[in-house]
């Protein structure tokens, strides 16, 4: 996180120089889809943090970059890398993926972690920034009145990646790469997990019963990255 908190710095020592930028790589989750056919970009997590990080830092500033796609993958992600991120010159990535690479079987969690670990090679060597990985939130784990008609066909592939264990198993293969490539982790599934062992009924933070945190849920991500954040900074 180095270059990411002397860019910090810079810019409030000389606002003239150009904004600290934060790109969020991402699926629907990221480009702020909530309920059915609801697009609200502003209460994405990225946002709130960006906001977050705007009031602890009050002398500098943040860009925001959306780069979430609904429905995407890791391995889209990566096709669209040089345009949607590294074309901005970040200095802040957050790389968000997992939930529809889940839906795929753990047969293809071979090809997500190979296409992470391409995406971090790809920022590493393009641009100065640092990198964040951030685990999935839950999905679904039964079905419910909130799931919209069109999202049926879809339903019993979500219920199965959640309840099998198989999108945890992509949420700890980010763990594993996060740890092998010295990069900050946001696990913010571990922050689900923790709710659901309190009893929390975690099927009632998904707005649209299958795989969009609502408020709640985005306030979370953005708490668990922000954490992670400041605890990287005290090394500096």
């Amino acid at each position: 996180m180095k270059h990411f908190f002397e860019r910090v710095r810079a810019n409030a020592l000389d606002p003239r120089q150009t904004p600290v930028v934060l790109a969020a790589l991402g699926d629907s989750v990221t480009q702020g889809v909530m309920e059915h056919r609801l697009l609200d970009s502003s209460a994405t997590y990225h946002r709130l943090l960006q906001r977050e990080l705007e009031a602890f830092f009050p002398t500098t500033t943040f860009n925001g970059i959306n780069a979430g796609v609904s429905g995407d993958t890791a391995a889209g992600g990566l096709e669209r890398l040089e345009r949607d991120v590294i074309g901005h010159n970040p200095d802040l990535v957050l790389i968000a993926f997992g939930l529809n690479d889940s839906i795929r079987g753990r047969s293809a969690l071979g090809d997500f972690e190979r296409a992470v670990r391409e995406m971090i090679k790809r920022v590493r060597e393009k641009t100065s920034a640092d990198i964040v990985l951030v685990t999935p939130p839950f999905m679904a784990t039964r079905s419910g009145p909130l799931i919209h008609p069109e999202h049926t066909p879809h339903v019993e592939e979500i219920l199965r990646a959640q309840n099998d264990g198989t999108l945890a198993a992509y949420a700890e293969s980010l763990r594993v790469i996060a740890a092998k490539e010295h990069l900050v982790l946001a696990d913010v599934q571990a922050e689900w997990k923790r709710l659901q062992e309190t009893n929390v009924d975690t099927n009632l933070w998904l707005c649209n019963g299958l795989n969009h945190p609502d408020p709640r849920g985005h306030h979370l991500a953005s708490v668990v990255i922000f954490h992670s954040l400041l605890c990287e900074r005290q090394k500096f």
